[in-house]
This record gives structure tokens, sequence and C-alpha cells, in this order.
């Protein structure tokens, strides 16, 4: 009779360790999946530092391939995105979570460490404070017409303002020229306003009056004139708005949209003009709060404090909203993780998933909602990688962590160590974790080892004679163990082989080889037993070991 380990599929909790299929077994740690066989991952390896206390991390200098330049970080929970303009050589960087929404760039981000060094105000504020208007030349034409005024400030960037109050009517000949006065200075704070535009109503053929471009002014100027030059274009930022001061969850969306959510509603920017954000451009939650949000193609998922809701549209003026028939509420919203096909999160009875294909719950059938809860999902940091969902937790203190194949989930790969914040850099196809202090490239060091315990293989009354391992290079470690013994028969056996045997708990006998090489090697025979398992580590890729009750069936293992 022959046992074999083979094609490591990751751990199972749910299902009883004599009731799992060979290939699954009920511990895998620090394992690589994707080839089938047991092989370690490499540790992250340090590529820079960051000062202490840091959760998010942010890499700034995307269009070059680099480790260490430049590394945002902050203390809290920040969302950053890239601007939309393709040419922008400045890497205008948008991001909600450290106090008002802030922008930056590379010609003021990068000035010193910590990044970023400095930055602005998201969104232009409006001015406060309606135009006054006095007559300058009477005219002389022969209508008369009422006209009104408004203002509005421009940063050195081309970002504008919504307009100021409307003045009071003015009715005069339309060959006058007007005194415009009272342009109110710009507020104070980092906004790099240095314009002033100005805009006045004129009345089409139609009927319909609208505000036109009549002039553009430097910031310094509290008056100017009309002086009855050719008006421009409309006005365009009416209702447009800076970003509500408490915003967070910025996500670019497609289109030239972004979102962000604003006590428990989401709202989105003008299209292509993040620091413009309409009131009527709002998802409110049925019944629920917004908490994190996450993307995948031209669909925007809203994880909330009960079911979620998808948003989908080609502008954000014609957005349309589903409430999911999935009622599973996101309890960590650092969890989430986009994976282009779909979108994953923490809720109460497992990792959660939602995409092309509709809603599961990927750790059912691999871990019990006790084994879940007893991660502590609440702290579940999360990120995509390969296809599959690295999770960092924490537990008592201690980090952890776990991946798992969002599509096909046959078993979940814990991971001996965690980490404080997670970014994955998609120039370089790579995933970096912060450490504390340390910025680290995954799978980038030192090789870990890798262990897998197998299932508990059931049989009659036998005793094993010899084993063989298959692997690409040794030493390999293996510890094979006879279950659900009496615990006189331990007592006995580790008394007449002293160091043989060691018993990890009263009825379990454990025997340790340190395999070197392909050869059979032989298990000391004198235990009967009817519950075996088999636990193996390496740093080396492991692809399959066989015991068997013969020593001579190894010769073709």
């Amino acid at each position: 009779m022959q046992l074999t380990l083979a094609a490591f599929a990751g751990a199972n909790q749910a299902v009883h360790p004599k009731l799992l299929p060979d290939t699954l077994g009920v511990q895998s740690l620090n394992q690589k999946p994707g080839r089938g066989d047991l092989r370690p991952w490499r540790a992250p390896a340090t590529v820079a530092t960051v000062p202490a206390g840091r959760q998010t991390i942010y890499r700034m200098g995307r269009d070059v391939a680099s480790d260490a330049n430049y590394w945002f970080s902050w203390t809290g929970i920040v969302h950053a995105m890239r601007g939309f303009i393709t040419e922008d050589t400045t890497e205008r960087t948008f991001y909600t979570g450290d106090g008002i929404p802030k922008q930056t760039d590379n010609t003021i981000a990068l000035a010193g460490t910590p990044y970023p060094n400095a930055w602005r105000y998201l969104g232009v504020p409006a001015p406060t404070t309606p135009p006054t208007l006095v007559a300058l030349t009477p005219g002389v034409a022969t209508d008369i017409e009422i006209r009104y005024y408004v203002y509005t400030y421009v940063t050195d960037k081309g970002e504008e303002s919504a307009p100021s109050p409307v003045s009071l009517p003015v009715s005069g000949k339309t060959d006058a020229t007007w005194t415009v006065d009272a342009l109110a200075a710009p507020p104070a704070g980092p906004y790099g306003i240095n314009r002033i535009r100005i805009y006045r109503t004129q009345t089409g053929q139609a009927g319909d009056t609208e505000f036109f471009f009549l002039r553009e002014i430097v910031s310094t100027l509290t008056t100017t004139t009309d002086d009855g030059r050719s008006l421009g274009e409309v006005l365009p930022t009416d209702g447009w708005l800076v970003p509500d001061p408490d915003m967070t969850y910025l996500t670019p969306m497609w289109n030239g949209m972004a979102a962000g959510i604003v006590k428990g509603a989401v709202r989105y920017c003008v299209a292509f003009k993040p620091y413009a954000w309409p009131i009527p451009y709002e998802t409110m939650p049925p019944d629920a709060a917004a908490v994190a949000l996450g993307r995948f193609g031209q669909a925007l998922l809203v994880l909330t404090t009960a079911r979620p809701v998808l948003v989908s549209g080609s502008s954000p003026d014609a957005l349309t909203e589903e409430p999911l028939e999935f009622a599973e509420a996101c309890i960590a919203p650092r969890s989430v993780a986009s994976l282009g096909h779909g979108v994953v999160w923490a809720c109460e009875d497992g990792l959660a998933y939602f995409g092309g294909g509709g809603p599961k719950i990927i750790t059912a059938g691999i871990m019990t909602r006790d084994d879940w809860q007893a991660i502590n999902p609440k702290t579940l940091i999360g990120a995509s990688y390969e296809g599959f969902y690295l999770g960092s937790y924490v537990v008592g203190g201690v980090k952890k962590a776990f991946m798992i194949d969002p599509v096909n989930p046959t078993g979940i790969y814990w991971l001996e160590f965690g980490y404080d914040a997670l970014y994955f850099d998609e120039l370089q196809d790579a995933l970096y974790v912060l450490d504390g202090t340390s910025v680290k490239k995954w799978d980038a060091g030192a090789l870990l080892t890798a262990t897998f315990r197998s299932k508990v293989w059931r049989t009659r009354d036998a005793s094993f004679a010899g084993a063989r391992v298959l692997a690409d290079a040794f030493p390999v470690t293996v510890h094979w163990e006879a279950q659900n013994l009496d615990p006189a028969v331990v007592t006995a056996r580790l008394d007449a082989r002293p160091g043989v045997f060691t018993a990890p708990n009263a009825t379990t006998l454990r025997y340790t080889k340190t395999v070197q090489n392909r050869k059979a090697f032989r298990l000391p025979g004198d235990v009967l037993a009817t519950d075996w398992q088999l636990e193996v580590s390496s740093v080396n890729a492991v692809q399959s070991v066989v015991v068997a009750t013969s020593y001579g069936e190894l010769a073709d293992a």
C-alpha cells in the first residue's frame, strides 16, 4: 500500500482532515501557488525606507521602472490616483485621507523627504462676493439691454472655480462700457490661484440667456472694464464645487471620471476635472453608508454597511445604480482589492467577491465562519498579485497573511508574516509591502521555508516501511506521524527507541527525516496505526512524497 502527497493545492480548514482530497492539506505555509508543487516564496527585499508609523505607501515616478524612487507615505489611510492627462510630464497626483483633499506633482513633491514634501489643496474655491458695476461710457446704440456679471478664480494649472454670486442687474445701451469692480482677492492657502475670469450675460436668438467669457485678468487686480469686446465661450463651471473636506477613498474610474466617499454617499467629479465635484453627481446607497469602492472594467462597486451597489455608465451625469442581491457588508475598507475581473472584500461570513460571474464567498468550503472570525478580519488589508488575493491581518498584535485564488479557490495559502501596507505597481507588475519603516519588494529576497501538512489518511492497521521524496533539490525535511495511538504505546516506543521518535502529544508518534537525495529511505516500521499524517518543509521545490508499507514498492515511486 502506498500513500502519495502531490499536487499541493493549499490548505482547507472547513472540511474534516480525514475527508479532504489528497491534494489538500490542513496547513500550507509560505507556499507559492501556481505550479502545483510545494515551492516557497522569496522573502520581500528592502528597497526603500519611510518614516515610522506609516499606514499608506504610493510610488511617484510611475513612468520609470524603479524600486527606490519615489515613495510617498502617510500616517493615515490615503487613496491616491494619478491624473488623467497622459501628456502631463509633472505626474499630477490627487489624494484623500490626509486631511483636506490634496494634489501634488513632481515639481513640488520631491523637493525633500519625506515625500510628498509639498502639496496644494484639491479644488478651487469660488468667490464669495459679487462684483459691482459702474457705468464708464453711456454708448450711442439705440438698443437697451440688462446685464449680469460673475467672476471665477483660475489657477496656474488652468483649474477654474465655480462662479461668484451674480451681480445686481445693470441696464444700458448695448455699446455702453462698464467698470467691473469689487473683485474679491483669492482666499489664502495653497491653491495656486493667479487669474480672475469675468463673465457677463448675453441673450441668444432663441431667447435664452447665459454667461459668456468677457476677459481674464491677474488675480492681484480688484477692478477691470467691460470695454465692449466680443464675448467668448459659455461659462463652464456653474455648479462646480471643491471636494468636500471630509472626502475619502478617491478612486479613478473610466472616461476621465473619479469617485470619492462623502459622509456615506459617493460623489463623482466632472470628467477629466478631479477638482470639480457637482452636488448632482452622487450615489446614495439605500439604507446604508458607503465605506469603500472597487472597480472592474467599466463598473464601480460601492461597498457599504449593507448590500453593495453596482454603478455603471459613460459619464458622471448618466450613471446607473443597481443594488445587488448579495447582502454582504464590507467590514474592513482596507481589505478591498480590485482585480480587473472583479472586486474582493472582507465581510462577516468570509472573503466576498463580485465580478462578471456574479457574487460568491471565496472562503466558503475552505474556512468556517468561526475560522474566518478567528483571523480578526476587520484588520484585513488586501491587494492583488498575479491573479491571487493577498490579505494581511493582525491577531493578538501579530501580523500574518494569506493568499487565495478568487476565481478558483481550491485552498488557502498562509504566510508567516504580515505587513502594514500593500502597494501594487502596474508599470513593473510588482507588489510592494510596508514592514515597519521598510518598503519591500515582494518575492525578491532569500527563499523562505515552505511547509505543507497533509490530510489525515485513514487505513487499516498498518506499518509503513519506507518513503521517497521527489524534489528539484535537497535537503527536504519530512515529518511522518502515526496518530490516535494508545498513550501507553507512545510511551513504550519513546522508551524503546530514544532519539528516533518524538511525541507532539500523548497519542502521536513523530519520525523526522532530513532527506538528502531522491533515494528511498526506511521508516521505523515497528508502529501499527490507522491514522497517518505527513508534513514536508523545504526551501526547494518538492513535487511529491510517497510512503509505502513495503520498501520494495518504492522502486518505481
